[in-house]
């Protein structure tokens, strides 16, 4: 399903944003197919979404209210190699919740996610000893399950405590997030233990919106809503539980391969995170592909092939630091619009709120009037 900060195995491509705990695609050296005309920092398979986009068609859902606000054509989902930024999906995602028939839409996903799909981390949770183990593996390595969800799991003598927090805003698709998790982890949780229901706790920060009873019928429990975390809670009986499907000698194979990926992905991170502060400290009138090369000690060639090997372009990464910024500067009301068009190197001041307008769907100077209200 959609899934932010995916890994994509066949591409060999590390999205920073989306969910699968299980991939099927393990090919090697396939070139990373881009959409020439969507050059967000982080993209999004069409692959991904395709799941949603079909399960609220089938509830009736026109495609193009689901689109809306996301500048993506009816015709182009027919393009394999449609690359979806992170926005977009954020938008499809707000657009689902608001659209769908059947708003347990998210934990429907998360049960036909673990269903169909199964990857390097999945293997290795299925070779766990017990359920502890499980958790533990899913934590230490869940920059290969998310890069968007920060996810921890601690124990006390009674009890152990999984909780899940966003790295960065989600906003309104916060829940969508927390539900696909908790729908994933409980069905492959069922699935690895040979079981039918687990006495599982689950507590979500979001209100219930009348779907108590759909989400007890789900998880074979009640769940509660508007708490202070998000968070599963074990019962120390269900730790120990056995996984049946253990196997030592697999389970050091699956946990190399693990580590393999997870020093890929590391690696990959570090590395935007580098550029993006070294994009901080230059401003931006003078701020090029040469000067960021320069900053960050390497050539621009170089820098170019490190960010094309990751799907990523300086100019989405130029495009995304000017609007963090932007809205940033514009917030804090002590700017003029004019002035914050020059220091995020725009010509004029059209320029600058044509592109504001289309990142945030409101012009910059209808924005700081809301502010002031």
């Amino acid at each position: 399903m959609v899934t932010i900060f995916d890994i994509d195995y066949k591409n060999k491509r590390h999205l920073t944003l989306a969910m699968p705990l299980f991939r099927p695609k393990q090919q090697h050296n396939v070139q990373l197919l881009k959409s020439p005309d969507k050059q967000g920092e982080m993209g999004v398979s069409l692959d991904n979404i395709k799941p949603l986009i079909k399960l609220l068609n089938q509830q009736g859902v026109k495609l193009d209210a689901l689109l809306n606000g996301t500048d993506i054509q009816l015709h182009e989902l027919a393009n394999a190699q449609l690359m979806l930024s992170f926005n977009q999906l954020l938008q499809i995602i707000k657009n689902a919740d608001q659209l769908s028939t059947e708003k347990n839409h998210a934990l429907l996903l998360g049960q036909q996610f673990f269903i169909n799909h199964d990857g390097p981390l999945s293997l290795r949770i299925l070779s766990s000893t017990n359920t502890r183990e499980a958790m533990t593996l899913l934590c230490k390595y869940q920059n290969l399950f998310s890069q968007v969800l920060d996810l921890s799991f601690v124990e006390t003598p009674d009890y152990g405590v999984f909780r899940i927090e966003e790295k960065i805003p989600l906003g309104e698709a916060l829940p969508y997030f927390i539900e696909y998790t908790f729908s994933a982890l409980y069905s492959i949780g069922l699935f690895c233990l040979g079981e039918t229901s687990l006495p599982l706790k689950f507590e979500l920060t979001h209100p219930a919106q009348g779907r108590e009873v759909s989400f007890k019928t789900f998880f074979n429990q009640a769940v509660n809503f508007d708490s202070i975390e998000n968070r599963v809670i074990f019962p120390k009986d269900v730790l120990d539980k056995p996984i049946i499907f253990h196997d030592a000698q697999q389970a050091e194979k699956n946990d190399v391969t693990c580590q393999q990926y997870i020093k890929q992905v590391n690696k990959e991170v570090e590395l935007i995170r580098k550029v993006k502060q070294a994009m901080s400290k230059i401003e931006f009138t003078q701020l090029t592909l040469d000067s960021l090369a320069t900053e960050l000690h390497m050539s621009p060639r170089t820098l170019r092939r490190h960010l094309s090997a990751q799907g990523i372009s300086y100019k989405g990464l130029l495009e995304n630091e000017r609007k963090r910024q932007a809205l940033e500067k514009i917030q804090h009301l002590d700017h003029s619009i004019e002035t914050i068009a020059f220091q995020l190197g725009y010509q004029n001041t059209s320029s600058f709120s044509r592109a504001f307008k289309r990142w945030f769907g409101v012009a910059p100077n209808h924005y700081t009037q809301q502010q002031r209200h």
